[in-house]
């Protein structure tokens, strides 16, 4: 919902152009210029300048989670960092160690907030930049008899009817008496104005999620998630974040291999472009790769690039024509589809995952409470006693 900015200045340039210079500053900056004067005050606070803020290209940072073996540990273990890039054109690569910030399980970020994991009594969501916290309450699950959590999506993203953010987790369940996953999942999903959980309707369970079924993508009031089909074909799971329904989406026409399993493995990527709802998708042998863009409801090829000397494996979207790729020798590529350069990034590890962070004014300071969520099953999370130990 469109709300009139107000803002009135002292000086002799026009409000309109006032707002224009603040919505160019970085969210710390503006932090800092909230006691210039009531009007900045209220105005950093206001939804619709929030809004805008977010859409401005240059709020764009990069997360990277690196998993490697360290050659001093005489055990031999993996071991992994999570930093923050602050430089937005990666030329300088200095890293801000977030993991002393966020321990244990973290989801997102999504408009530039995390949900947190780090503690069994919490399930918390943090803003990165302006570093506010908001303890959720209690979310009790209830499942139907002799079901139990199998395992669980999560996605996080703005109403834009409502004008307010939802938290969605669907909980797959497994029938233990039937042994065999049980027909219909379980959605709860957690209101910021209200601050509580409501259950809903869950969907009929056609499909299995995929290894990597912790993540979404939101776009324009959805949430997406790639998904693996019983007959073994990929679909996309979308979310109206207002109406609260759930639909199946086809992918685009890409040829399978003749091992349908087989071909189920082949990554797919799925990430905005522009913004759109795009899909990277890798050949068989991973030398070439295709962007497929979701528009006016059918999918476009909208680029190949390649094909590459070398293997290479998607990991994520970064700014126009650009792609994070990892190697075969474990390094982190960045690739410039455009002017079709490859730069390495100076990073080697075993796996990595690469997030889009937008610096957010979006307020989500919430009565800091201990809260006990024993009631939930804690498998719904991937966290197992070993991990919370």
């Amino acid at each position: 919902m469109e709300r009139e900015i107000i803002l009135t200045s002292d000086g002799a340039l026009p409000d309109d152009l006032v707002v224009e210079t603040l919505l160019r500053l970085p969210v710390k900056s503006l932090l800092r210029f909230r006691s210039v004067c009531r009007s900045w005050y209220g105005l950093v606070k206001n939804s619709n300048f929030i809004y805008k803020h977010l859409k401005k290209d240059d709020n764009i940072r990069a997360m990277i989670r690196c998993t490697y073996y360290d050659d001093t540990d005489e055990y031999d273990e993996l071991k992994s960092y999570f930093s923050l890039v602050p430089d937005k054109t990666l030329r300088d690569l200095s890293f801000e160690n977030l993991d002393p910030k966020i321990p244990g399980i973290r989801i997102g970020p999504y408009d530039g907030i995390f949900c947190l994991f780090n503690n069994p009594r919490r399930i918390t969501l943090w803003n990165v930049t302006t570093n506010e916290f908001r303890v959720l309450p209690k979310c009790r699950a209830h499942l139907p008899c002799y079901t139990t959590v199998h395992y669980s999506n999560f996605g996080f993203g703005l109403d834009p009817i409502a004008d307010d953010y939802k938290l969605v987790i669907i909980l797959t369940l497994w029938h233990e008496k039937r042994r065999e996953f049980y027909d219909f999942s379980h959605v709860t999903v957690y209101t910021f104005s209200t601050n509580s959980w409501r259950d809903l309707k869950g969907f009929e369970m056609r499909h299995d999620y995929m290894y990597d079924r912790i993540d979404n993508v939101y776009l324009n009031g959805f949430c997406y998630w790639l998904v693996l089909r019983t007959d073994y074909h990929k679909a996309i799971l979308s979310f109206d974040m207002n109406g609260e329904m759930f639909e199946e989406i086809q992918g685009p026409n890409i040829p399978e291999r003749e091992d349908i399993f087989e071909s189920s493995l082949i990554p797919w990527t799925l990430g905005i472009y522009e913004d759109s709802l795009g899909l990277l998708y890798s050949d068989k042998y991973a030398h070439s790769f295709d962007l497929w863009m979701m528009k006016g409801g059918s999918w476009i090829k909208y680029l190949t690039f390649g094909p590459f000397i070398e293997t290479y494996q998607p990991i994520g979207y970064w700014r126009k024509g650009e792609f994070f790729l990892q190697s075969n020798n474990k390094r982190l590529i960045l690739y410039n589809s455009e002017i079709k350069e490859m730069r390495d990034l100076g990073i080697t590890g075993l796996w990595f995952s690469v997030h889009i962070l937008k610096e957010s004014l979006i307020p989500i300071k919430g009565e800091d409470v201990l809260v006990d969520l024993f009631d939930i099953p804690w498998n719904i999370l991937g966290i197992t006693d070993s991990i919370l130990s």
